[in-house]
């Protein structure tokens, strides 16, 4: 007898944290979303020219340029999968953020240029021909919106799979397009009703729904691309697991570097300052190896040497006190005093006032 395969929706290709494995996940939702995007833009563009509706050929370009984004992905994906070299140490994981980000510029200048269309249709208004099969159209145009839904949550699932932002973005890009479709069937229906104003005003809608949404995905990326804070949550689990080590003093400094799937968080731990080289560098190990595996990102520990706060009370009431004392320095905290070998090191953050000169 023959074992029947179970048939998968999505197959199983592996580690997706493997970036050609990630890419093969990439590549399987940018090929579905252009077969069912073309498919789309060219019934949307010939419904729209045989009826003269501006709003429904808006939506058809729409769905064109997803299937421009679903290219662009590709693009992204096929760069990202590419190992680290000599010129890019961390990989090209970042790949897939430039991507989004060319894909958020394209968005915003489609929905420009409709919006100039729609405006031009309200001054000089042109009334949608062929009316009896506008309801039978707007029909059609809502089971488009249906089919891009799912396709959006079909990308969402891959997504999520291989936690790809990129992916999530094109997935609210054909969500987006399903919300638009909604709108020109009403607009559409409006001008078959005697409302003609109704198909470039939801015109302007679709643009602006357009433009929203590439100014969302650039500046999501962009952040990405600059460097942004790391999650609280994060930081609290860090935070649990360094104070569960009874030689940790304090940890700082904690920072969040994204290269794609190569994330790397760098943080500076205090540990007592009288432990022996031999054994700082076995509790480095230690953190290093749990922080990764709760969090899964690679990890690097900066150690500094501490002294017990309780012991060095007397120097930390003095140094309060000589701080105190300066009309500049508005507030201070984070006080350490490090251990030298020759002389102690004193670091604190201050808060002084702004018009102070930066000589003083």
């Amino acid at each position: 007898m023959f074992k029947s395969k179970k048939f998968r929706i999505i197959p199983d290709y592996g580690d997706s944290n493997n970036p050609k494995i990630r890419a093969k996940y990439g590549y399987l939702e940018a090929t579905v979303s252009i077969i069912g995007n073309a498919l789309l833009f060219l019934l949307k563009l010939f419904l729209g020219l045989f009826i003269n509706s501006i709003a429904l050929i808006a939506d058809g370009v729409h769905s064109l340029s997803d299937v421009s984004t679903s290219g662009i992905v590709i693009f992204g994906f096929r760069i990202s999968k590419k190992e680290s070299d000599q010129e890019h140490p961390f990989g090209h994981g970042r790949a897939e953020y430039i991507a989004t980000l060319i894909i958020a510029i394209l968005l915003i200048i489609v929905g420009l240029g409709f919006i100039q269309q729609s405006i031009e249709r309200i001054i000089n208004p042109e009334y949608i021909s062929h009316q009896e099969y506008v309801i039978i159209i707007s029909i059609v145009v809502l089971i488009s919106a249906v089919v891009k839904e799912l396709m959006a949550r079909y990308s969402i699932i891959i997504a999520k799979k291989i936690n790809s932002d990129v992916l999530k973005a094109d997935a609210w890009h054909h969500r987006s397009d399903a919300i638009s479709s909604i709108g020109v069937a009403i607009g559409i229906l409006g001008a078959r009703y005697g409302f003609p104003i109704l198909d470039p005003i939801f015109g302007i809608i679709v643009s602006i729904v357009i433009i929203y949404v590439g100014i969302d995905l650039m500046k999501r990326s962009s952040n990405i691309l600059m460097g942004t804070k790391i999650e609280k949550e994060t930081i609290s689990q860090i935070e649990e697991i360094v104070k569960s080590t009874g030689y940790a003093k304090n940890l700082h400094n904690v920072f969040l570097h994204d290269y794609g799937t190569n994330k790397v968080i760098t943080l500076h731990v205090e540990i007592d300052s009288n432990l022996s080289l031999e054994k700082a560098h076995e509790i480095a190990d230690n953190l290093e190896e749990k922080i990764q595996n709760k969090t899964k990102f690679s990890t690097v520990i900066h150690l500094e040497p501490s002294r017990n706060r309780n012991k060095n009370k007397k120097s930390y009431k003095i140094i309060e006190k000589i701080l105190k004392s300066q009309n500049e320095i508005k507030s201070f905290h984070k006080i350490q005093i490090i251990d030298g070998i020759k002389k102690d090191e004193i670091k604190m953050h201050l808060v002084v006032n702004h018009n102070m000169s930066v000589q003083k």
